[in-house]
């Protein structure tokens, strides 16, 4: 039994060609569009809506299986599963978003429909527009992979949504190429933000590997990028490493891996007795690979008082930073600290491991220091972080999103936390807007902060607005602190991956040393860190501002939205995602 398919709409476009496209023979069966499905010229392959399955989609799956099948992508159960959720792109207008899913018009394909053949049998983006690929590299090929890695997983109410802000900006941003002859790097659709989310990258890659050549390219794996959401980074993929369709080792570390987790050596935990084996006392291993893999900060954008931050341009009085050092929230990791006990008896047994014991050290030293606020809980949270001058910036159970929090709150992150890198590090240096302290310094933190004088702290203050346009997702979510986009962590991330191309071998915190572009983009377009950059020319793109200081929100009403739903800002009112406006 066929479904009942929506009414496809008419694409934009060069109305001769596009009909020429849509004529083509197509290399799946009618039953596949008929059944609800989209094919993939490309492969022959027929993609199903979730409640469909069968070589082209002629079978409704029953209702055990599918009640399972929900489950695994994340579902309470069929009915949000089956449920209507944003598509990426909103399917370009070349097909119909169903259940998260674009059925698209006949000829296209892709995850969005942006995808056709030409005369000559090869994909091309969004034929019969404008679209070409920009003049900045990297570009980048996405595998068009079947929707159950990416399309049909959970979007609402997603916690960290990094993977879907990538995938949404690759085509947005002009960095996408359907020829895999020009690309720089190579995209694997796959969403992971949990351990047992990476069997689906084994599958992925063993995909990959019977449907297209470029994995055994040379320095194909290394090309070859993957996102993981997870708190352990690449190491959340351990338990599966080589154990789930052959999956080799080589293979996952071959990879170029977008994290949020950046060790780069094994770190111990200082709470164990003397005598105790580095394997006992280990608490993570290096999950981070310095000059392939970049660490991306945890995507953040209004809350904590963002929209009210003192770094933006149009902030006339900002709140007096009278609290010298400032950190709220969990310091064991369960329950709460003893503070009649010195480290590490201020935490019960299974709390002393959690944030390496950074936390729990600072805690205990400094808890009850004058001007120093070192809190389990504050209820006027972003009121503290715009009144405080230093704030503690370390990771949790495993990465951490306070170094973020901070920067663009204007407060000077105090970064603690050894081998384990921030957003961008080593190729961002944040010397220049943060305090490093070692973690057997802690105890003498408080003479570390007094010794910033005055002319150091606003050095690193004026850095601060540079560095916090890097850690936000400004093309994603709009803009807080005046910044136009073009030094978000979208780009960012490219800029570093660029530079890693083009300079094999050059330690990653040398490569502004021999790049003066990339030492330029690090500075957010000025000379050095710091210094205000020269004004853009007038009518350069920018994306919608979020901020307080600038009106009403102008990414409320977005003609285009994110996968998640909310304002996809920097085509935010395109018509046309191949006009969309570009920031490089």
């Amino acid at each position: 039994m066929t479904v009942a398919s929506p009414q496809l709409p008419t694409a934009h476009g060069d109305a001769t060609l596009l009909k020429k496209v849509a004529s083509r023979p197509s290399r799946c069966s009618d039953l596949c569009l008929q059944n609800g499905g989209t094919c993939n010229e490309e492969l022959g392959r027929c993609d199903c809506q979730k409640s469909r399955k069968g070589q082209y989609c002629q079978e409704e799956v029953p209702e055990e299986e599918l009640s399972a099948l929900c489950t695994r992508l994340g579902f309470p159960g069929p009915k949000m599963c089956l449920a209507d959720a944003p598509c990426l792109n909103k399917c370009n207008d070349r097909g119909v978003c169903v259940q998260g899913f674009c059925q698209c018009l006949p000829g296209h394909f892709g995850t969005d429909c942006s995808l056709s053949l030409d005369d000559n049998g090869m994909p091309q983006i969004l034929q019969g527009t404008s679209y070409t690929t920009r003049a900045k590299r990297p570009w980048v090929y996405i595998y068009e992979l079947p929707p159950v890695f990416n399309a049909w997983v959970k979007r609402i109410r997603i916690d960290r949504p990094t993977f879907f802000y990538f995938w949404q900006r690759f085509l947005s941003s002009g960095t996408r190429t359907a020829d895999p002859d020009k690309a720089d790097l190579f995209f694997i659709p796959v969403y992971m933000r949990h351990p047992a989310d990476n069997a689906k990258l084994a599958r992925a890659v063993e995909y990959l590997g019977t449907h297209w050549p470029y994995l055994n390219r040379t320095g194909g794996m290394a090309k070859h990028v993957v996102i993981h959401g997870g708190d352990w980074g690449k190491k959340e993929h351990e338990p599966f490493k080589g154990k789930v369709l052959g999956l080799q080792e080589g293979i996952v570390d071959g990879m170029t891996w977008l994290t949020h987790w950046g060790v780069y050596k094994p770190v111990h935990s200082p709470s164990h007795p003397p005598g105790t084996s580095p394997r006992e006392s280990l608490l993570w291993a290096p999950a981070h690979n310095p000059g392939r893999d970049v660490v991306v900060p945890v995507p953040e954008g209004g809350g904590f008082g963002h929209d009210k931050s003192p770094l933006h341009p149009l902030s006339r009085n900002p709140p007096v930073r009278n609290t010298t050092f400032f950190h709220a929230g969990r310091v064991c990791g369960v329950g709460l600290p003893n503070t009649s006990q010195p480290w590490p008896f201020n935490c019960p047994p299974r709390g002393r491991r959690y944030s390496g014991a950074v936390r729990q050290r600072v805690h205990a030293y400094h808890h009850n220091r004058t001007g120093y606020a070192v809190l389990p809980h504050v209820k006027n949270f972003s009121q503290m972080l715009m009144r405080s001058k230093f704030c503690l910036a370390t990771q949790g159970g495993g990465h951490g999103n306070r170094q973020v929090i901070a920067a663009v709150s204007g407060c000077i992150p105090v970064v603690i936390g050894d081998h384990v890198y921030q957003p961008f590090e080593p190729e961002l240096d944040w010397n220049d807007f943060s305090v490093r302290v070692l973690e057997e310094q802690i105890p003498i933190l408080h003479e570390i902060l007094a010794a910033v004088d005055e002319e150091t702290y606003r050095r690193k203050q004026a850095a601060l607005r540079c560095g916090a346009q890097h850690v936000l997702f400004s093309s994603m979510r709009g803009s807080l602190i005046g910044e136009s986009g073009h030094y978000d962590a979208f780009e960012t991330t490219l800029e570093i991956l660029r530079a890693h191309i083009d300079h094999p071998g050059v330690p990653p915190q040398d490569l502004q040393k021999v790049d003066e572009k990339f030492k330029r983009f690090m500075a957010c377009g000025a000379d050095e860190v710091g210094q205000e950059p020269p004004p853009r020319e007038p009518g350069t793109p920018a994306v919608c501002s979020k901020s307080a200081f600038d009106g009403p929100s102008s990414c409320r009403h977005c003609v285009y939205k994110s996968l998640l739903g909310g304002a996809h800002t920097m085509c935010c009112n395109s018509l046309d995602l191949a006009a969309c406006p570009r920031l490089w």
